[in-house]
């Protein structure tokens, strides 16, 4: 007997876990996920403290979702990229999806980030304004549990606050309370450097059932103690209140109508069974790879280029913000490694004239030492073979050298390009389903942006009398890990995928929710965004259960 839903939501992830419990008092539910749901948070912090290489995916790899619902890092070869430059962007399938490894970083989008055309003469302006998602912010804030400054926040950038954050902030770390006083004002590229509190989904305080911040320095990949937000929460709470989740349930089809509606999915489970539901709303919500992949896999001989694509616009515009860092020693110990990874930001280049010929960036000042970078003085390993030394004198230096390490990192915005995309490939996973084609290509804007991020970097680091300065000459990059567009957001459906409530074009009743919808990237983690837009979207799938 075939299964009616109210609501089938594809991605057991931020958007689906607020978007179920949101709307579960009038729906029946069901929220399918690819990945495995498990094991528990101490196993993984297990397998992430026992692995012998420490990265974004070590607690969660050597699973059985690497092999029938595959993510992407370092260790797999899940994407398909032809060409020469690469997307290195990462992420989980699984319950709780990408909020497991991430850092928790939430800064709200600025103005100028939604009017990109309008402002600089690049990339593409937002159907909505800063003030449209303004009270959404304050929602997601509340949602996430969000601790921050507001009397530091308010206004800056122009981003008014309307309500304070939920909690204070996280407590800085150590070094930046050193380095605030001496940064603090220097003129760089005509914008006023000021270290401000990174707003953090993290408590400072108990909130919403969960303990305050212990200050372990694992956030990114897994908080040992649930204090940093996943989405996990909502899931949770979600399920409490009857909405059925069905892990290892890869879904490789959205169904449509003779008149235009979506009618339900298909979902292939690890043993390859096909299984159909029905739903009178179907919500795709599969992070921006795995949402297009499904809605190309979805094309039928009337809807050739898939569900949801009569732009053509599906899969186009794939964006992330594309980093690079330097290190160096100071003069004076910052001690690291104590807290959060990072817990304050320089935020002043995400804005400014610049911005029409190159990338906006976004600071973080670290507190992980030389974190990823290599150097002389990354590892004790490196003191030992190149100042071969031993004993007391090993340790006496390595003392020295490991308190004074301090690292800076940018973030660049990538501007929609058509030509950056996700397809389907020919080759296969192990379930019979498509990989992700990417074809991505870095461009001379992210270039400028990079060389900007340098001589800031460089800059600071003169200012306060650094040395063994170690910053990557070149345009290599590392990923973010916030993917973002591919169905993008706006008014013409000819050149746009969903409306500003996250609403298919074509489907009246299909929702295409999350990172994906972002016409451009802006200049702040996504997230919270993200988690505004799904807020936002929940009165227009109410509305479509009333029809």
């Amino acid at each position: 007997m075939s299964e009616v839903f109210d609501i089938v939501i594809v991605g057991a992830g931020v958007v689906g876990g607020i978007l179920a419990s949101k709307l579960n008092e009038r729906a029946r539910i069901l929220i399918l996920e690819a990945g495995e749901e498990g094991p528990s948070r101490l196993d993984l912090v297990k397998a992430y403290v026992s692995a012998p290489k420490k990265s974004m995916g070590s607690p969660y790899r050597g699973r059985d979702g690497d092999h029938f619902a595959p993510s992407p890092d370092d260790a797999t070869d899940y994407y398909v990229q032809p060409g020469q430059d690469k997307f290195k962007a990462t992420y989980q399938r699984r319950y709780g999806g990408a909020t497991w490894h991430w850092r928790g970083n939430v800064p709200r989008l600025i103005p100028s980030d939604f009017r990109m055309k309008s402002n600089f003469g690049v990339g593409i302006d937002w159907p909505l304004s800063y003030d449209d998602l303004e009270p959404w912010y304050v929602q997601a804030e509340a949602e996430l549990g969000v601790s921050g400054n507001h009397d530091e926040w308010a206004n800056y950038l122009g981003g008014w606050r309307s309500a304070p954050y939920p909690m204070s902030q996280i407590w800085p770390c150590y070094g930046d309370t050193i380095l605030k006083p001496l940064l603090d004002g220097i003129v760089i590229h005509e914008r006023e450097v000021r270290i401000m509190s990174t707003p953090q989904a993290r408590n400072s305080q108990p909130y919403d059932g969960r303990p305050p911040c212990a200050g372990n320095s694992t956030c990114d990949p897994i908080c040992p103690i649930g204090a940093k937000y996943d989405a996990t929460v909502h899931l949770d709470k979600a399920r409490k209140a009857g909405v059925q989740i069905r892990s290892q349930s890869v879904v490789t089809r959205v169904h449509i109508g003779a008149d235009g509606c979506a009618t339900g999915v298909t979902y292939r489970t690890w043993d390859g069974a096909d299984h159909e539901v029905f739903a009178r709303v179907v919500v795709v919500a599969a992070h921006a790879i795995e949402s297009a992949k499904l809605l190309l896999m979805s094309r039928t001989d009337v809807f050739p280029n898939g569900v949801a694509n009569s732009s053509d616009q599906v899969g186009r515009n794939l964006m992330d913000h594309l980093q690079g860092q330097g290190a160096a020693l100071l003069p004076f110990p910052v001690y690291p490694f104590r807290g959060p990874p990072t817990t304050s930001g320089i935020d002043a280049f995400r804005d400014g004239h610049f911005r029409a010929h190159g990338a906006a960036f976004r600071m973080s000042v670290g507190n992980d030492g030389w974190g990823l970078l290599q150097g002389p003085y990354a590892t004790a390993l490196n003191l030992i073979k190149h100042e071969r030394l031993f004993g007391d004198a090993l340790r006496e230096r390595t003392r020295d050298v490991l308190t004074r390490q301090f690292r800076l990192s940018y973030s660049t915005e990538t501007l929609p390009d058509a030509d950056n995309r996700v397809v389907l490939s020919s080759e296969l996973d192990r379930l019979g389903v498509p990989r992700p084609e990417l074809r991505f290509q870095l461009s001379d804007y992210n270039r400028r942006g990079f060389a900007m991020g340098r001589s800031v970097i460089r800059t600071l680091f003169e200012k306060l009398g650094a040395t063994d300065i170690t910053i990557p000459a070149d345009d290599r990059y590392s990923a973010a890990n916030h993917i973002m567009g591919t169905c993008r957001m706006g008014t013409d459906p000819t050149s746009s995928v969903v409306d500003v409530d996250s609403r298919a074009h074509d489907h009246r009743n299909l929702f295409i929710v999350g990172g994906s919808a972002f016409p451009t990237c802006g200049t702040a983690n996504p997230t919270l965004t993200v988690a505004a837009l799904a807020l936002r979207a929940v009165p227009a799938i109410a509305r479509e259960l009333e029809v």
